[in-house]
């Protein structure tokens, strides 16, 4: 060899390349890579040979379209994020490719779906749909942009990205760097062109799938049905512990409109109806009410100071309507408004906030909140301003960097449907719709969800307790929490007042009405005097006690008769400005004078037991009295 270095040069490179030839060979033989175009959107997988001559998927997929690649493989994956916070990789298992989409399947039931699609300037865009494993709450896709196209972050979830072909539009929930993330709540990403001359309004939402009024109705139905169904199967499983006060008083209002109310009660067990979950919210229906208005106080409490921050943030607080019209006539509240509504930049929270307000109060005092009107179409656009619409659902940016959650959603498009109404405004009401439709629909919402969005979407159940503001003696406001259909509370003749009652008959209830002058135990229940008795929800009839101190009566009401009526005598005549509708007052029955009435302790269920109290003696009656003086 070493008298023949030339033989020996080409011997060695044959040899060399014969050896390289083979490895790619072998290299090709046992890999392949699958490429596929549609249309403008191009995707390629590979394949591995098996033992047996089969093939699987490698875990590498890539997918292009219009200068954007998404591409990962075992050195790059797409992860997962746990309930732990902590990311792990997926493995592709499988791909569907359709006529305009492709979609891959991950381990965990994740799977990603690219599809193409006309956006609304007739030119194709991508609709990116990602969904995260069971036990996971994002999944993150990487990303490339093409280098001769540059990109400007307008938000935490929008991307500009400019090219000699025009401006694209990138919306998702979220991204990184280099990696888009998915939630289950927020799986849709779109790469469109984007007009910059064209704003999104509300008009664009003009009759799309979900805008309708019947729409929302089915979806509301199918929402409350699973609430019945999802806390009675945790009642059957005595899981009664992981159901909040609210989960119960959702569900004993939805049963009740069912015409199962004494069935909601008797199926709560004691434990809850005893027990230190509840509060001033679910008394209605459960009695304990003087233990119950200490949290009843302590809300009261809350709210007044609140409103003294003069904040826009307020009006985002629930049940606040009732309290501003409660205190309508106190300074704070005054101050409340008028800040307000010389305020500008509001979040759209916010702005749905004042916009709920404004239409819960319209009707009731119009004077009171006139001032705001001066902000409303401020409102409306700052709630405009933060929508975007993609594959007809339409989202609601919270801020810079966060969207609304469900409840934010279903309150802000609340809001807009009412405004909408008000104004006889179409396209407001369907805007609205679309929110509430777009939030909920296809959602898997929990209890604790569907507890909290039910007073908002099921407005007409009575049975879900509320405020019932009935009038003011001077500046006081005399107001009910209750859950009957309807409290009037007239002064008729100028010393006694008259509160009557519409509740189902046989049914009973318990109310909280306060701002009540003390009458000094002359009080009329079903046509006989009543005297007080602090064991008076135990008795299996109607009964009360009042609080001086708070001026606060505590009813128990068993109806003998739908319209229940209850008549309190003043030693002196007193001057009510009343918010009933006299021409739907019952006329007064003539006043009978029987003797006063206790009731005994009841053997069974007050709602369906029907004993008549006995008479009581006058050593009980002078009982009675100084129980009263004291309370």
């Amino acid at each position: 060899m070493r008298k023949h270095p030339v033989r020996k040069f080409f011997g060695l490179t044959l040899l060399y390349s014969a050896i390289i030839v083979g490895i790619f060979v072998i290299q090709f033989k046992s890999n392949s890579v699958f490429s596929k175009s549609l249309g403008d959107l191009n995707f390629s997988i590979s394949q591995i040979q098996t033992e047996n001559n089969g093939t699987s998927l490698k875990n590498q997929i890539k997918v292009s379209f219009k200068g954007i690649t998404f591409s990962a493989d075992d050195k790059n994956p797409i992860t997962a994020k746990d309930s732990n916070g902590n990311l792990r990789p997926l493995f592709l298992e499988s791909y569907e490719e359709l006529t305009d989409s492709v979609e891959f399947s991950f381990n965990g039931g994740a799977h990603i779906m690219f599809r193409q699609i006309q956006d609304e300037e007739n030119s194709t865009a991508l609709s990116i749909l990602a969904v995260p494993p069971e036990n996971c709450t994002e999944i993150f896709l990487p990303y490339k942009i093409a280098q001769t196209y540059s990109t400007e972050n307008v938000s935490p979830a929008n991307i500009l990205v400019t090219s000699k072909d025009g401006i694209f539009s990138f919306t998702s929930h979220r991204f990184s760097t280099e990696k888009i993330a998915f939630t289950k709540t927020d799986s849709a990403a779109q790469y469109s062109h984007y007009n910059p001359t064209k704003k999104f309004t509300f008009d664009l939402v003009a009759d799309l799938k979900g805008t309708s009024d019947s729409e929302i109705r089915e979806l509301t139905t199918k929402i409350r049905y699973s609430l019945v169904e999802k806390i009675q199967s945790a009642l059957a499983q005595a899981k009664i512990d992981s159901l909040s006060e609210t989960d119960i008083t959702a569900y004993v209002a939805e049963l009740a409109s069912q015409g199962k109310y004494n069935q909601a009660i008797d199926s709560i067990p004691d434990s809850f109806k005893k027990g230190n979950k509840r509060t001033y919210i679910s008394s209605p229906y459960f009695d304990n009410l003087l233990s119950m208005s200490r949290s009843l106080s302590v809300q009261t409490e809350k709210y007044a100071s609140l409103v003294q921050s003069n904040s826009a943030e307020v009006f985002t607080v629930e049940g606040i309507s009732d309290y501003i019209l409660r205190e309508k006539k106190s300074s704070a509240i005054k101050n409340l408004i008028e800040t307000v509504s010389k305020a500008s930049g509001f979040s759209p929270f916010q702005a749905a906030g004042i916009i709920s307000v404004y239409t819960n109060l319209k009707a009731k005092d119009s004077a009171l909140v006139q001032p705001l009107e001066a902000v409303i179409e401020t409102c409306v656009n700052s709630i405009q301003e933060n929508c975007k619409i993609e594959n007809g659902i339409l989202k609601v940016q919270k801020d810079a960097e966060n969207s609304m959650d469900i409840y934010e959603m279903v309150f802000t498009g609340d809001a807009l449907q009412k405004l909408g109404i008000l104004q006889e405004n179409k396209i407001l009401v369907q805007a609205g719709n679309l929110i509430i439709y777009s939030s909920l629909s296809g959602a898997d919402t929990s209890i604790r969800t569907i507890a909290n969005i039910y007073p908002i979407i099921v407005k007409s159940n009575y049975f879900y307790p509320h405020t019932e503001i009935l009038g003011w003696y001077g500046n006081t406001c005399v107001w009910a929490w209750t859950c009957a259909k309807s409290i009037f509370y007239t002064q008729e003749p100028a010393n006694t007042a008259n509160i009557f009652i519409d509740f189902p008959l046989s049914l009973t209830h318990y109310i909280m009405l306060n701002g009540i002058p003390n009458f000094h135990g002359k009080i009329e229940i079903q046509s006989q005097m009543f005297r007080t008795d602090p064991r008076f929800e135990t008795y299996n009839s109607s009964g009360y006690v009042y609080q001086n101190s708070s001026r606060s009566l505590f009813i128990k009401s068993r109806h003998k008769s739908k319209m229940e009526l209850i008549r309190l005598f003043y030693d002196e005549p007193r001057t009510f400005e009343t918010t009933a509708d006299l021409s739907k007052v019952p006329p007064l029955p003539k006043p009978p004078a029987p003797e006063p009435k206790k009731t005994e302790p009841e053997t069974q269920n007050s709602v369906s037991a029907e004993e008549n109290p006995p008479e009581l003696s006058n050593s009980e009656s002078s009982t009675a009295n100084l129980i009263s003086e004291e309370q």
